[in-house]
């Protein structure tokens, strides 16, 4: 039989306000300073904006309140984007939260037309200030539009239109016929400039 819980969460901004938390799940658990849940778990907060699907989660009490969501085979959505990932951990007051494995983000750039495509390891999420950073053991994969580039690292900050990329980093832009090899490269999101250190380039020149 499914159990729908509904909890009510005070967060501070400048004044208290409630912040809604439907949680719909098979099998409910809950006890003074956690609750469980397993079986088709779906999570709503509408202030936020972000649903959750996962396969069991428990969220734990953190200073008195609410907070700590741990999720299995997850996947999240806020506003114009999606990711999904093995694992998440995410504290609902703050809005962020690290997923790891096996990675996947379509994020929905606000600065261009392109949405970003993010392959990672783990990934650090604040929906919030609106940045996303990860990294793997092997290679970073990120996709927007025209360009395709691996690193170890990436940050990007979709409120600035700005996306790092650290550590050999390897990157083709179709657009201006170009392979790169570098260090690190900042790519801004709205015309696709870049800044490179400790640079090779490639340039693919047309008969």
């Amino acid at each position: 039989m499914r159990k729908t819980i509904t909890f009510v969460f005070c967060i501070l901004a400048i004044l208290y306000f409630p912040k809604t938390v439907h949680i719909v799940a098979d099998y409910v658990k809950p006890e003074k300073e956690q609750a469980f849940y397993e079986g088709n778990v779906k999570v709503e907060i509408e202030e936020d904006k972000i649903k959750v699907n996962c396969q069991s989660m428990k969220v734990s009490k953190y200073q008195n309140e609410w907070r700590l969501v741990d999720a299995n085979k997850s996947e999240v959505f806020f506003e114009d984007g999606v990711a999904t990932s093995t694992t998440l951990k995410y504290d609902i007051k703050l809005k962020t939260g690290t997923m790891i494995g096996d990675v996947r983000a379509e994020v929905a750039d606000k600065e261009s037309t392109d949405t970003i495509l993010i392959s990672c390891d783990s990934m650090d999420i604040d929906l919030d200030k609106d940045i996303f950073k990860g990294s793997a053991q092997e290679t970073v994969k990120i996709f927007k539009g025209k360009i395709e580039a691996t690193a170890k690292k990436f940050f990007y900050d979709r409120k600035a239109g700005k996306i790092d990329l650290e550590g050999n980093v390897i990157l083709l832009d179709h657009d201006k016929n170009i392979k790169m090899w570098a260090d690190s490269v900042q790519i801004s999101t709205v015309d696709d400039k870049m800044v490179a250190t400790n640079a090779k380039v490639e340039l693919v020149v047309e008969e």
